[in-house]
């Protein structure tokens, strides 16, 4: 089964009354929704259930079920039985609790808000499985040696809401069709009004993929999927025709309703959508634009554990000036952003998953700004995430400037689905073992989006190593600060691996060209050329699915005299034609290339020949031999690297061990012992290129399973 297509039991908790499917009415609902009813229902003989080991599969239940949206991209982790800790332990039941009551097992308290009003230093809120509609607020302060935990109850999984609740829990009577004078067939409408909501942002609640956010009730109500221009001469002049992005919701101002259709989509070459078309037959999670689920502001020492966050508006998950917060295996549905932080020091999140909004049968140019001055152009929809995690920054005339967001630590975790991915350019930080999957445009943005406040004193250093990043337009990614900047950021770039196999959805078909376009990415580039700063590239595994402009895949362009650029013992393959080895490596531009290994399996006998020729023989070569002895280059090899298996269909999972008979092997050069390296140890005899030496095992980024 291909890895984006797989569904799990546990995938959503649930939020349907229960009683409804006692009645026997003819209502289809998520499996989990079914599931999780049912442990609410059997929770005194849970154990003896288990001990029987009753187990369900998706499978069984979906037969007898007639209403889904679509399968699910992304996993949630399996329930965690993590044991409870000591200490006091406050007890909160979305179901059963109430705020009057003592927070004893017994007697659960029904809010997380009210429990955080009695927990101190040492305390645990403990959260039974359900949702919590609630835009939670934490200010908690506990200490390094006794931090307050939040977190679900062994077993069960909790889930904070910041959606409006009827959509989800009473979908049969939140929404109405709309008439056909005023709509479209399939086109319904909340039967309450929402005053002040603005955009509103959604997801299949079943599915958690992302409903789109129409601009215009006329893009909504379309029935074209393809862009359209009568004359495609004057699409300057005019704007094209109604487009329909698939399903989506659009706000009317006037009435302050909620308007939404689900009609199916038929592109040809892209997962289409072909779920359910009544959104009284669905739970949906629709979340007002200013939404938060989760603030956490001026918090010290607070842990979050084994959670769910979702419905978002413009931001799920709000940081400021925070300091030492953990995340242990939490999971955010992102809204417009995921994560924002601004002064939060001491930040880690461990075997997490951040997942954004954008659905399989979106392109990128859907959400592309179009309404520009003097353009005749519009906006179609919403940019659904625009990144998993931003960082933000006071100002002088803030009166909270300082501190700025430092020391992180991001790891095990998982990160999809969005336009971009993370931000942490500026920031100390070490971002290891995660899956950086599915983005349409930035994985990794490394320059600072605003300079170091003149009090932090010194620029930031930044580690990335041990990730796999795949199906990323741009993994590595720059941009945000002027070119006259004086930015002192330094990175590294080890034993990562860039599998660029799988293409983007890019630009949307047209009328006159209804072919799909695809983008395969590339692997390091920038907004604007702003400057790069000082990077070392070393030990890194790169397949490109996609025709490149570069045989070193962008990894020594834009170099500055004053920003050293390292970029030794990498393994780069082109499953394309292989591009010409450059020629004008300047040594004057302090960036140095050596012992990387060149192939392609499209490789001919005279690009064979001529790669290395016309740069070896050229003043450039001879003048490097100044700076790096050998000459850049000198080392470089055009090889097969002989992986365990390589295949080009990116559904495939290769294996980028090397075979013992590799020419990767012991071809590398030793590398300063300044530079960190986890594997350094395990690579025997001279180093051996790419990611894994010999003996190295297929790495397993994102969470660890509980054991």
């Amino acid at each position: 089964m291909p890895r984006r297509t797989l569904i799990l039991l546990q995938y959503f908790p649930a939020c349907t009354p229960f009683e409804r499917i006692m009645e026997g009415k003819a209502l289809s609902v998520p499996v989990s929704i079914v599931i999780e009813k049912m442990v609410y229902l059997f929770d005194l003989v849970k154990p003896a259930v288990l001990s029987f080991g009753l187990m369900f599969t998706a499978a069984s239940l979906a037969a007898d079920l007639d209403a889904s949206s679509s399968q699910a991209l992304r996993e949630l982790p399996p329930v965690s039985n993590r044991p409870l800790p000591g200490g006091t332990l406050i007890h909160v039941d979305p179901v059963k609790g109430h705020d009057d009551a003592s927070g004893t097992e017994r007697e659960p308290l029904r809010t997380v808000g009210r429990a955080l009003q009695l927990v101190g230093p040492g305390g645990t809120v403990c959260l039974r499985g359900g949702v919590y509609y609630e835009n939670v607020y934490v200010a908690a302060v506990g200490r390094d040696d006794a931090p307050i935990t939040i977190r679900s109850y062994p077993g069960e999984r909790a889930v904070i809401d910041g959606g409006i609740e009827a959509f989800y829990r009473s979908s049969q009577e939140a929404w109405r069709p709309v008439s056909s004078d005023e709509g479209v067939e399939g086109e319904y409408e909340s039967v309450q009004t929402y005053r002040h909501v603005y955009q509103p942002i959604g997801s299949f609640g079943d599915s958690m993929i992302g409903l789109q956010t129409y601009y215009h009730a006329m893009d909504l109500r379309a029935d074209q999927e393809l862009v359209h221009y009568d004359d495609p001469s004057k699409r300057r002049e005019v704007d094209h025709a109604p487009l329909y992005c698939g399903p989506g919701l659009w706000f009317n101002a006037e009435t302050g309703r909620i308007h939404v259709r689900l009609a199916h989509t038929a592109l040809d070459g892209v997962v289409n959508y072909r779920g359910a078309t009544d959104p009284r037959r669905l739970p949906l999670v629709i979340a007002p634009f200013r939404s938060v689920p989760l603030t956490i502001e001026g918090a010290e020492h607070v842990v979050f554990q084994d959670l769910v966050v979702r419905g978002g508006g413009y931001d799920t998950v709000r940081l400021n000036l925070a300091n030492h917060v953990t995340f242990e295996n939490v999971v955010i549905w992102a809204g417009t952003y995921g994560i924002r932080a601004q002064g939060t020091q001491h930040l880690r999140m461990l075997d997490c998953a951040v997942h954004g909004n954008i659905p399989p049968w979106a392109f990128r140019s859907d959400t592309s700004k179009r309404d520009y001055p003097g353009r005749p152009h519009r906006n179609i929809t919403r940019l659904n995430t625009h990144a998993l995690l931003v960082p933000d920054a006071g100002r002088e005339f803030s009166v909270y400037a300082t501190p700025v967001n430092d020391h992180w630590e991001i790891a095990h975790s998982v990160w999809t689905d969005a336009h971009d991915g993370l931000y942490l350019g500026g920031i100390n930080a070490r971002f290891h073992n995660n899956l950086v999957e599915n983005m349409q445009d930035d994985g990794v943005y490394l320059s600072p989006m605003y300079p170091r406040h003149v009090y932090a004193r010194d620029w930031a250093t930044v580690y990335v190593y041990q990730n796999l990043f795949r199906q990323v337009n741009m993994p590595i990614a720059f941009g945000g600060l002027d070119r006259k900047s004086d930015m002192q950021d330094v990175i590294y770039i080890y034993r990562n691996i860039f599998d660029q196999r799988l293409p983007l959805n890019y630009g949307r078909p047209t009328t006159q060209n209804p072919e799909r376009r695809f983008w395969a990415g590339v692997f390091m580039s920038d907004h604007g050329s702003p400057p790069w700063p000082a990077m070392y590239i070393y030990h890194n595994t790169l397949i490109s699915g996609g025709q490149q402009r570069h045989a070193h895949l962008g990894l020594v362009n834009s170099a500055h005299p004053d920003r050293p650029r390292r970029v030794f013992n990498n393994i780069l393959v082109h499953l394309q034609n292989l591009p010409n080895y450059p020629i004008n490596l300047d040594p004057a531009a302090n960036a140095y290339a050596d012992a990387n290994l060149f192939w392609s399996p499209n490789l001919t006998a005279e690009r064979e020949r001529e790669f290395f020729r016309r740069f070896r023989a050229s003043g450039h070569f001879k003048d490097s031999k100044a700076v790096h002895p050998p000459g850049f280059g000198a080392n470089a090899k055009l090889a097969d690297p002989r992986f365990e298996r390589l295949e080009t269909d990116g559904e495939v999972e290769n294996d980028y061990r090397l075979r013992s008979d590799s020419p990767a092997v012991d071809a590398g050069l030793d590398l300063p012992e300044a530079w960190p390296d986890p594997l350094r140890d395990a690579d025997a005899g001279r180093p051996d290129l790419g990611a894994l030496p010999v003996g190295a095992a297929m790495p397993a980024p994102g969470p660890r399973v509980d054991e």
